[in-house]
Formats: C-alpha cells, sequence, structure tokens
C-alpha cells in the first residue's frame, strides 16, 4: 500500500505477515481472500480483462502487467496508515505469484 497523499508512506502488508490468495476459474469467477491481523475477508466475482485492466467484479479495477510467471496488479485501495481509525486513499500493488 502506497499513500495517494504523500508517495514516501508505503505498507507492505505481506512483510507483516498477511497472505492474499486469488483463484481464477476458466469461467472467469473468482476469489479473493485476504487473511491477516488476526481477521479474513473474502471477495467472490468475475474477473474480465479490459485492455491493460483486470476489472473484479463487483469491487474493484486495476492495471495489470505480465512479469515472467507473475502477474502484477495496480489499484485504488484505502488504507489506515496511521492507525487512528481513519482510512486514507491508497494504491494497492499486488505481485500474484502462481503456485
Amino acid at each position: 500500500m502506497t499513500s495517494v497523499a504523500n508517495p514516501e508512506v508505503v505498507t507492505d502488508l505481506v512483510a507483516l505477515g498477511a497472505v492474499f490468495t486469488l483463484s481464477v476459474q476458466p469461467s472467469g469467477r473468482y476469489t479473493a481472500i485476504l487473511e491477516g491481523f488476526g481477521q479474513s475477508s473474502s471477495e467472490f466475482g468475475r474477473l474480465t480483462v479490459d485492455g491493460a485492466s483486470v476489472v473484479l467484479m463487483p469491487e474493484s479495477r486495476a492495471l495489470w502487467e505480465r512479469v515472467g510467471d507473475s502477474v502484477i496488479l495496480e489499484g485504488d485501495s484505502d488504507f489506515d496508515f496511521n492507525l487512528d481509525g481513519t482510512t486514507e486513499p491508497a494504491t494497492l500493488r499486488q505481485v500474484l505469484i502462481p503456485n
């Protein structure tokens, strides 16, 4: 996560112990699960590719890039950088590594 207001403020969720799993079926249906910090959240929907964007419906849109076997997604998000209970606009960069 990178702060939109101050791009020098970066939080690496994986380094802090979070795990993100994205499973995409040939039909385009997907399941996304984020686990970490004693919590878990999941999202289900349909993934489509629209030019340079990956659209995860119903939730988000991200630019994508393939680097070797990995896919990098980058898009808008929100995150509480200073842990005051208020989220702030952020850019989320996800490096997806197949397993």
